[in-house]
């Protein structure tokens, strides 16, 4: 039987007395009494690119999670009864975009959470990770487990479709006493209590307008300060090793905490290492001649031939790809790193010292010494755009893709805050670069921007967000780049039950393995590489996500648990002749109700 997705309703709450939801501390749910001695500290989403968790238990389904940090404070031994993420407007209110639980299954997806632990022993202090709710809590009764002290945790929200760094999340912790409720969040307006750098929502609209009888007198405005535009992601970040660029083709170099961290094994191979991974020890370990590096994860104390070595930024798993510190691994293997930084770009070269030892005079002098090779050029990155500063009333700014690379004739517009459908429009020159100029009005604008390309001999359209995405001041002026990365669609699949009997498992479409070829350069010009996801819930039906456009050779198997994989046939759905075969190449699609890009598949037993 196909477990369908299902639309989450949350319960709503009928009566709601005028200004009972503040924001000043923390909030409490309606009717509760709050909890004593319990104290949310910090609540955050880190990112969105996190695969940890699927819909129901502990488990990656190709599918991002939402990965949130929450700092938790308990002046005695608490049970937790329950842990709730919930989507909310700026005010806290639902908006019916996703619940996420510890338990109570039947009300929305897994809320998976992760205990950071401090252990000290004689070698010296180390993180592990406890994993505290491995899969839902079907019980209602049955507590997450009862807790004491500081306590830090990484929750995990199984993607349905609605994560976004741009949403509102608001974090309910139950206890027997009562539900102790965070502030709304989103990316990169954390919560923090007892800090300036916590975000407070504004405040919730009143339940009723005056009546306009009775006048009221308006308030003289605080002015308040505009905010600092803060980039969402960190810079675009190349590596150089004696002049020539390496490559990350599973995951890219981050900047994390201030260090560089770069996937192990391709560090260390470049460096001229044997590598091998200690699973049972979560270690990463390099060997050359006379030289062994040793780093565990979420340690800060790394090995250099067995002498303890204290890190500023601890070997980490993000993402599934196991990441060190760069500068740590490359100076303790004999070389130099230089770090320069243009724009959104960072640029990192690793090369032999500089100052070489003098070699020791040999009493005959070499007639003939060997000529120094000239250097290989050191290739460019993708031409940095000039640096502009704002001046009032203009906005300007470049368009580029995720390499860096300038986009022309892209659609640029203003959108007038203060007047309906009133935009000032441009596009993009050879070099990416816009410039419009604003009227002397006394409002605010919202940027936005439409990049149009053919691929295949179809016409593809994306909606562009700035890079710094809030409204500027006319009077003032801003700069607002852009950055085209929303190259990626989902799939639906859609599964019949034809030749099912008795004698298989369930169907659950978490157990169904769909691995797509690309055939040709995707959308964007990469060549791309092979995916392998499991399927899951989407928004809007069940399938996979986060997949780039392009054109793919698709296979599909079946894999249920504690049964040989059955292979699939597979078809491309919604088409005038729907027909089977054991594979299918398929291109994606704009959706008829949004900007969206899609593919539809058909699976079915072998006949």
């Amino acid at each position: 039987m196909l477990k369908k997705n299902q639309n989450i309703r949350n319960v709503i709450i009928s009566s709601v007395l005028a200004g009972s939801l503040a924001f000043s501390g923390i909030a409490f749910a309606f009717g509760e009494t709050a909890p004593s001695g319990v104290s949310i500290q910090e609540f955050s989403l880190l990112d969105t690119a996190s695969d940890v968790v699927g819909a129901a238990d502990f488990t990656p389904e190709g599918n991002k999670d939402g990965h949130f940090k929450l700092k938790l404070s308990l002046a005695e031994k608490k049970t937790i009864k329950s842990v709730v993420l919930r989507s909310t407007d700026a005010y806290g209110k639902d908006n019916y975009q996703g619940v996420w639980r510890t338990n109570r299954v039947t009300t929305g997806w897994l809320l998976g959470i992760v205990q950071d632990k401090t252990v000290t022993t004689s070698s010296g202090t180390t993180h592990e990770s406890e994993i505290i709710n491995p899969g839902f809590r079907k019980d209602v009764n049955e507590p997450v487990g009862e807790f004491n002290g500081e306590l830090i945790f990484d929750l995990y929200a199984s993607n349905n479709g609605t994560i976004k760094e741009t949403q509102y999340y608001v974090l309910e912790i139950e206890t027997p006493e009562g539900t102790i409720v965070s502030k709304p969040i989103k990316y990169q307006k954390p919560m923090i209590e007892g800090s300036a750098s916590s975000t407070p929502a504004p405040s919730a609209p009143p339940a009723s307008t005056p009546s306009p009888s009775t006048p009221t007198p308006k308030p003289i405005p605080t002015p308040t300060p505009a905010p600092v535009p803060a980039p969402a992601e960190g810079p675009t970040i190349h590596v150089f090793f004696e002049g020539k660029e390496l490559s990350f083709p599973d995951a890219q170099p981050i900047l994390k905490d201030g260090s560089t961290l770069v996937p192990f094994r391709k560090l260390f191979e470049a460096l001229g290492f044997s590598v091998k991974w200690v699973d049972s020890e979560r270690k990463a370990v390099g060997t050359k001649e006379g030289l062994t590096i040793e780093l565990t994860i979420n340690s800060n104390i790394a090995k250099v031939n067995d002498t303890g070595v204290e890190l500023v930024a601890p070997a980490q798993i993000i993402n599934g790809s196991t990441m060190v510190p760069l500068r740590f691994v490359a100076e303790n293997s004999g070389y130099e790193v230089s770090y320069e930084k243009e724009g959104d770009v960072a640029t990192i070269r690793i090369n032999e010292p500089t100052q070489q030892p003098k070699p020791t005079p040999s009493p005959t002098p070499t007639p003939n010494p060997t000529p120094t090779p000239t250097p290989k050029p050191t290739p460019n990155p993708a031409p940095e755009p000039a640096k502009e500063s704002a001046e009032p009333y203009v906005v300007k700014g470049y368009v580029r893709d995720a390499n860096g690379n300038p986009l022309a004739g892209v659609s640029i517009f203003a959108d007038n805050t203060l007047l309906y459908d009133s935009n000032i429009l441009g596009v993009t020159d050879e070099e990416g670069h816009y410039l419009l100029e604003l009227p002397e009005l006394a409002t605010t604008w919202r940027m936005g921007g439409k990049y149009t390309t053919t691929y295949n001999n179809k016409t593809f359209n994306f909606d562009l967000v700035p890079d710094v995405d809030q409204p500027l001041a006319g009077k003032t002026g801003a700069v607002r780049n852009f950055t085209w990365k929303n190259d990626s669609g989902k799939i639906y699949i859609y599964p019949s039950f034809a030749g099912f009997d008795d004698s298989l498992p369930e169907f659950d479409m978490n157990d169904l393995e769909i691995t797509l070829t690309p055939v040709g350069p995707l959308v964007g010009g990469s060549a791309g590489q092979t995916i392998v996801k499991h399927a899951g819930p989407v928004a809007g039906g069940a399938g996979v996500d986060s997949i780039p456009i392009g054109k793919y050779k698709a296979t599909a198997r079946w894999m249920p648990e504690g049964h040989a994989p059955i292979a699939m046939q597979i078809g491309v759905a919604n088409v005038s002749k729907e027909t089977y075969a054991d594979s299918v190449e398929f291109d994606f699609k704009q959706s008829q109700y949004s900007s969206a890009y899609l593919g539809e598949l058909n699976v079915r037993l072998k006949p």
